[in-house]
C-alpha cells in the first residue's frame, strides 16, 4: 500500500474520521481502557435488582475489526443501567459487562447505526463466558467493565457476584526515594531496636512525603542495612535478635497508612563477636481516599521480640532507604 491522501491540519488537503481515530491511537499509545480510575464502575442497584449500574467516566477504546482503524473515546454521564438475564434452575451462568463500539463505517461489520441519530457506542453483555474471562471475544472493539458470576435461578444482582475487569488507558506511576544513615556514638543517639509494647520509630527519624492526588496503590521497598547485632554475651537462643519491621504514612486527622509487617532473625555466632546484618521488606497497600493527595511524614519502625536478650542497633554505620512507588489502577475505592 501506498501512503494515504489523508492529512490533518493541512490546508487544501482532504481529511476523515480516520485520520483522526488514527491520531487518537498514536496519542494515547494504542492504549486500551478508561480514563480516571474510578470511571465506569459497575456496580449494583441502589436497590439490587435485575440490572447493574455503571458510573460516569470515559475510555479510549481501540478499534480491532479493521487495519488501521483507529481508537474512539466514550463517555458516560450519570449511572446507565445495564439490564442482566436471570438464570434458571438448571444452573449458573457468567456474563461480562463490556463498552463496545458498533461503528458502521467499518467494511465487513454486521452494524446498521445510523451516526447521525444513533450513537455507536453501547454497554452491552456478553452472556455465558468463561468464569475466568477478563477480555471481550477476539475481534470485538470494546473493553471489559466486570465479570458476573450469576448463580443458578437467580434474577438479582448483587455487588458480591461483581468482579471488576477495568483497566487504566494510560496509568501514571511516580517514585519517591527516601536515604538516611544511623546514628552515631559520639553524641549519645546509638539508636537500639529494644522491646517496646508496641512498634518504635527505628531509627528516630522522621521524612516527609506527599502523596500523588491520583494514586490509588503505593508500593513500599524498604532496607535497614548494615545494622549492628551487639555483641551478646552468650550463645544460646535467648540471645538472638528477633523482632518485626514496618513503615508507615502518617497523615493528619488520624490517617494512617502501615505496610505489612517483616520478620528478622539473627543468632549468636559466639559470645564475644557481633556482626552486621541487614533487613529488607517488599510490600504494597491500596491508599485510602482520605489520603489522596496528603502531605504526610514517613516511617520506619521495629518491635522487639520480648523474650530476646540482643537487639539489633542503628549505628553511624549503618543506611536505611525506602521507595514509595505510587500507582494509579482502577479501583472502587476511587469513586465510593
Amino acid at each position: 500500500m501506498a501512503l494515504q491522501l489523508d492529512s490533518w491540519a493541512v490546508a487544501g488537503a482532504q481529511s476523515s474520521a480516520r485520520i483522526a481515530r488514527l491520531q487518537l491511537q498514536s496519542g494515547t499509545r494504542s492504549g486500551n481502557g478508561i480514563v480516571e480510575s474510578g470511571d465506569l464502575l459497575v456496580r449494583e442497584l441502589a436497590v439490587p435488582g435485575t440490572s447493574v449500574r455503571v458510573s460516569s467516566g470515559a475510555a479510549v477504546i481501540l478499534g480491532k475489526e479493521a487495519a488501521f482503524q483507529g481508537s474512539y473515546y466514550a463517555h458516560n454521564i450519570g449511572d446507565a443501567t445495564v439490564p442482566i438475564s436471570a438464570t434458571g434452575s438448571g444452573g449458573g451462568r457468567t456474563d461480562m459487562v463490556v463498552l463496545q463500539v458498533e461503528d458502521p463505517g467499518i467494511d465487513g461489520t454486521p452494524w446498521t447505526h445510523d451516526p447521525a441519530v444513533d450513537p455507536v457506542y453501547y454497554f452491552r453483555v456478553i452472556e455465558g463466558v468463561s468464569s475466568t474471562a477478563t477480555e471481550p471475544p477476539s475481534g470485538l472493539t470494546a473493553i471489559p467493565l466486570a465479570r458476573i458470576t450469576i448463580p443458578a435461578s437467580t434474577s438479582t444482582i448483587t455487588n458480591s457476584m461483581i468482579t471488576d475487569l477495568r483497566q487504566m488507558l494510560n496509568p501514571r506511576i511516580h517514585t519517591e526515594v527516601r536515604v538516611q544513615k544511623g546514628q552515631g556514638l559520639a553524641d549519645g543517639r546509638f539508636d537500639e531496636a529494644d522491646f517496646t509494647s508496641d512498634y518504635e520509630r527505628w531509627p528516630q527519624h522522621d521524612w516527609t512525603v506527599t502523596i500523588p492526588s491520583w494514586a490509588t496503590q503505593v508500593q513500599v521497598q524498604a532496607n535497614w542495612s548494615n545494622v549492628m547485632y551487639p555483641q551478646p554475651g552468650g550463645t544460646t537462643a535467648v540471645y538472638d535478635a528477633r523482632g518485626l519491621v514496618r513503615v508507615g504514612l502518617i497523615g493528619t486527622g488520624g490517617n494512617t497508612l502501615y505496610t505489612m509487617s517483616s520478620a528478622y532473625n539473627f543468632n549468636p555466632t559466639s559470645a564475644t563477636n557481633g556482626y552486621r546484618c541487614s533487613i529488607g521488606l517488599a510490600a504494597q497497600a491500596n491508599i485510602p481516599t482520605a489520603m489522596r493527595g496528603m502531605t504526610c511524614d514517613l516511617r520506619m519502625y521495629a518491635k522487639a521480640d520480648v523474650d530476646m536478650l540482643n537487639h539489633l542497633v542503628a549505628d553511624g554505620w549503618a543506611n536505611f532507604d525506602v521507595t514509595l512507588t505510587f500507582r494509579e489502577l482502577a479501583t472502587p475505592g476511587a469513586t465510593l
